[in-house]
């Protein structure tokens, strides 16, 4: 899963200048007991890790050490949704600590993101939930997933731990085939296959809300199966599916390899592989060739700024995924793997498609919809 485009460039108005070069100061809202010496203690301690550069990753001393050690970015407020970080946009995005509430071994935090409009309005972007537990005596900060899905069980099948909630009815047999269809992949790439997480969810707003997302700007959008890869600390979270969710488990061994590649080929290799909310990529294709069909005056040559269908289908899935299928037809994995080299700047796409189908950005419209109609009309 990744940021709609529209968010993504609402964000990225703010210049590199904002990322953690002025003092962060946090708002601490009325109500809150703040005479409790350990309910300032905490506080403090996450306006200390606020300044402390949260979006690089080292040895911090405000957050518990055995989550640093387990997790390769331990901090998972940080290390999925917003682009390029959470804490990037923190010299603009106002702090303010809405409620500090104990709980077992310590406090949770709930914290408001949002800028102040024109007019006055709030506009929040995020709601968080981090923990501040004692380590030797002093409080530290962690994540609040390992306490919301404290009561879930778990079953490892493979490299896989499918943890989940005590409502979930394991279904083995969808479990053996996530775990056949990761033994394929890396087989296939000829990767180690690695241990993995795999949190089932009913919807994605659980899956945020359990990372420690009480609310995100986009929440409700997306309905029906959806999912986040950590790639970083491998660990899949999928929703509507059951034990099979394939699409995220693409990520988290491929984008490794290409880390430059264009998010389109990325999303697209893994759409071809994994399908995209609950459904194959062929059924998007269909859905897509149907959609242009009736709108030919869309111009695709400028094909990357059509970044929204509909909440089902998604373009990038689509057209990124016909792509690495024609990649695939053509030279097998060699031509994936050139398709993937350029870069992950728009031009760098447009410079892919020229040099692997002979395609100009010019005639892009004419050879993208022949080639989607070739398949969605088999």
């Amino acid at each position: 899963m990744k940021l709609s485009a529209s968010i993504c460039i609402c964000l990225l108005t703010v210049t590199n200048l904002l990322a953690q070069q002025s003092h962060i100061n946090i708002y601490v809202n009325g109500g809150i007991d703040t005479s409790n010496v350990e309910i300032s203690q905490v506080i403090r301690l996450w306006g200390k890790y606020l300044n402390s550069n949260p979006d690089s990753t080292y040895d911090n001393p405000f957050w518990l050490t055995s989550e640093m050690k387990r997790y390769t970015k331990y901090d998972f407020l940080n290390s999925a949704y917003f682009s390029p970080s959470l804490y990037y946009f923190l010299p603009h995005w106002k702090a303010t600590v809405m409620s500090v509430s104990e709980i077992d071994n310590g406090f949770l935090i709930r914290t408001l993101f949002a800028t102040q409009t024109d007019s006055g309005f709030s506009r929040p972007f995020c709601i968080t939930l981090v923990v501040a537990t004692k380590e030797d005596g002093q409080y530290k900060l962690c994540n609040f997933l390992p306490i919301s899905t404290e009561s879930w069980q778990r079953e490892t099948i493979g490299g896989i731990t499918f943890i989940f909630p005590p409502s979930h009815r394991f279904n083995r047999k969808l479990a053996e085939q996530m775990n056949a269809f990761v033994d394929s992949l890396t087989t296939t790439w000829d990767l180690k296959p690695f241990p993995t997480d795999f949190y089932l969810a009913g919807d994605l707003s659980e899956i945020m809300k359990m990372r420690g997302f009480d609310f995100y700007i986009g929440e409700g959008n997306n309905r029906g199966p959806g999912g986040v890869a950590d790639i970083a600390n491998h660990i899949v979270f999928g929703a509507g599916q059951g034990e099979w969710y394939p699409h995220e488990f693409v990520h988290i061994y491929i984008n490794p390899l290409f880390p430059s590649a264009h998010h389109y080929f990325l999303e697209g290799y893994a759409a071809l592989l994994g399908g995209s909310k609950g459904h194959e990529l062929l059924w998007h294709m269909k859905r897509m060739n149907q959609y242009l069909e009736k709108h030919r005056e869309l111009d695709l040559n400028d094909l990357l700024a059509f970044s929204h269908f509909d909440n089902t289908t998604d373009p990038q899935y689509v057209f990124g995924g016909l792509l690495c299928k024609m990649a695939l037809e053509k030279g097998g994995l060699p031509v994936l793997k050139r398709l993937m080299s350029f870069g992950e700047d728009d031009k760098d796409f447009y410079k892919a498609v020229e040099a692997v189908f002979g395609v100009g950005q010019s005639t892009l419209n004419d050879f993208i919809r022949t080639k989607l109609a070739g398949y969605a009309t088999k």
